[in-house]
């Protein structure tokens, strides 16, 4: 089971976006989380996926989206 190293979020929420492959076998992969927006390869430092060892500051909980306005900040739209 694929659990997000951010938020938590297991599957069908976190999923594989992509595969490393070499040699025909599969040497990293790409995960994306739907419910927060975080993406991490399986081959990332302990401290950017193993939310034991991840800065406190960089978890969130999806049950308080108000917490979190903006995963990704809007655009900012120039006059034409």
């Amino acid at each position: 089971m694929i659990n997000c190293p951010r938020c938590g979020a297991a599957e069908p929420h976190c999923r594989i976006q992509h595969e490393g492959i070499e040699d025909d076998r599969t040497v990293w992969r790409v995960y994306g989380c739907a419910k927060c927006a975080f993406n991490w390869r399986d081959n990332e430092p302990a401290t950017t996926i193993n939310p034991t060892l991840r800065d406190a500051f960089f978890q969130m909980d999806p049950s308080r989206p108000d917490d979190y306005p903006h995963n990704i900040p809007p655009p900012k739209v120039r006059p034409q």
